[in-house]
């Protein structure tokens, strides 16, 4: 099932002059709201059905010119009249990077175990509030590093393991690693989730591992590539 992104609180929007305005009507402040620009975008997106689960993947992008903590992002799962679930079904939800600079991508993960198999659903993304976002270096990966570990074997997980390198002036004390998975033609499979096994010194490297669970195996048997980002934040 392609699944519809509702933005209507996904919308990041700028303030605009003469808002303030007490008189201003219901419907010319939602008209006004309508057009104001999406800040972010999804790029793709996948769902899967099956085993009384119900996983969502997504790789979304931060179209401002603002840097961005989308740390609090949840997703709900609705019913076709766009309302949320009467169980208040919340996902498990997972995002690297969590600070994206303008034109940056994150890879999200969102996971239910409630039966949702028999019911057709679709999902609804929310970001309460954008926080001030934290400096964030974006880390080199060696990309011709990134290979599924076939030492590893477990039903719907799929585990790799890659490089990544501070390409920066200053210490990594951690690094988050996010990954989309991609089949033999390009085709988008779903997300996976890491970090670097070590700190790291500006110049050092460190192998990192990934992991992406709750989906067929069928559809991890398919991935043939990954895209990957490694971040590390500081405090300001």
């Amino acid at each position: 099932m392609k699944l519809r992104i509702l933005v209507g609180m996904l919308l990041i929007v700028m303030a605009v002059a003469g808002c303030t305005n007490d008189n201003m009507s219901d419907s010319t402040k939602e008209k006004q709201n309508e057009e104001k620009k999406q800040d972010i975008k999804v790029v793709e997106e996948k769902s899967y059905k099956y085993d009384g689960k119900f996983t969502y993947s997504a790789i979304i992008k931060n179209e401002s010119k603002k840097t961005l903590n989308i740390n609090d992002l949840k997703i709900n799962y609705i019913n076709k009249k766009d309302q949320v679930d009467k169980n208040n079904i919340e996902a498990s939800v997972r995002v690297a990077p969590y600070i994206l600079k303008p034109g940056e991508r994150a890879y999200i993960s969102a996971e239910a175990l409630t039966d949702l198999t028999k019911l057709n659903y679709d999902v609804k993304m929310t970001l309460p509030n954008v926080k001030p976002a934290n400096d964030v270096l974006k880390l080199e990966v060696n990309k011709n590093s990134v290979k599924i570990n076939k030492d590893i074997q477990d039903d719907e997980t799929i585990y790799a393991v890659g490089t990544v390198r501070n390409n920066t002036k200053k210490f990594a004390e951690y690094t988050m690693i996010g990954a989309g998975m991609y089949g033999k033609n390009h085709e988008f499979i779903g997300t996976a989730f890491g970090e670097s096994k070590d700190s790291l010194k500006p110049g050092d490297s460190s192998s990192f591992d990934l992991s992406s669970q709750e989906i067929p195996q069928k559809e991890l048997d398919k991935v043939k590539t990954f895209s990957v980002s490694a971040t590390t934040y500081f405090n300001k």
